[in-house]
């Protein structure tokens, strides 16, 4: 068994996973810019060359620690150094939360973190495709609410939008909004004056995190997401990450003639919030 050493990764570390894991560059500069504010850093594993051969870090909300990263290369596996880098990330984390998005493949992956603690909650689809005609976006919009939106502000809606993050995604995370407010384009709605819900989308055609203080309120947020990236962001392709407890915006992105792309896990060593009104930012802080 190689007993590869375990350290704090450097900068040239995380941007050689970060190029090897990522595809799209938004994906590798979230990936470089959770490592760095990481609670314990990244860690990283190298063999006798100094190879890197695996990474690992944590992301820390209010209540919440969430497994951004963690990656052995497969000629290294079953020799314990995921255990290892595991360690070295969630060192002192504190009596909160853990999570993650999982890979379903390898399946031995999922056994490691079942030997964690974790249980795995819901799955989660990644869909993408076209963005719908204008006619189509009207039609899917139509609805018995009329929302006012207005831009987000990551300070005067903080109590608001927590309050909703917590009972959606189990956990507040006022420094994620500001990172999203900076680089999306969010709003806040609004129903005879009183916060409803949150949506992002990015110039890329993401869309998320949203979340919505009711379920009958979803096919509209999405429904303005879609003509938010197509005219704002002048975006024509989309994709989401979906809750498959999240049907209602399921069944619509079908209807739209979106795709499903990939399947991952949600799984948490507690219990989490209401994802069935949610729709997740990035596996990377879903």
């Amino acid at each position: 068994m190689f007993d590869a050493p375990v350290s704090l990764a450097a900068q040239d570390d995380v941007a050689y996973f970060s190029r090897r894991r990522r595809r799209d560059e938004r994906g590798r500069q979230l990936y470089r810019d959770l490592a760095e504010v990481a609670p314990h850093g990244a860690w990283i594993a190298k063999e006798e060359t100094g190879t890197p051969i695996g990474i690992a870090f944590l992301h820390a909300s209010e209540d919440e620690s969430y497994v951004s990263e963690i990656y052995v290369e497969p000629g290294y596996r079953r020799q314990g150094i995921a255990w290892k880098l595991f360690a070295a990330a969630s060192l002192d984390a504190g009596d909160v939360t853990r999570s993650g998005l999982l890979e379903t493949d390898p399946v031995a992956g999922l056994a490691f973190f079942l030997r964690c603690g974790f249980s795995l909650q819901t799955p989660v689809l990644r869909v993408s495709g076209a963005i719908p005609r204008d006619d189509d976006l009207l039609a899917i919009a139509a609805g018995q609410y009329r929302f006012a939106t207005e831009r987000i502000d990551p300070v005067a809606d903080r109590t608001a939008v927590a309050s909703l993050d917590r009972e959606v995604r189990g956990t507040a995370r006022p420094l994620d909004h500001a990172y999203f407010a900076e680089r999306a384009h969010g709003v806040v709605f609004r129903l005879e004056g009183e916060f409803v819900g949150y949506a992002y989308v990015w110039p890329d055609g993401g869309i998320g995190p949203l979340a919505a203080a009711s379920g009958a309120y979803l096919v509209q947020f999405f429904a303005y997401a879609l003509i938010a990236l197509r005219r704002t962001l002048d975006a024509s392709w989309c994709k989401a990450l979906v809750p498959g407890t999240n049907l209602r915006i399921l069944r619509v992105a079908t209807r739209a003639g979106l795709s499903v792309e990939a399947v991952r896990l949600f799984a948490s060593d507690a219990g989490v919030g209401d994802l069935s009104r949610y729709v997740g930012f990035h596996q990377l802080l879903f």
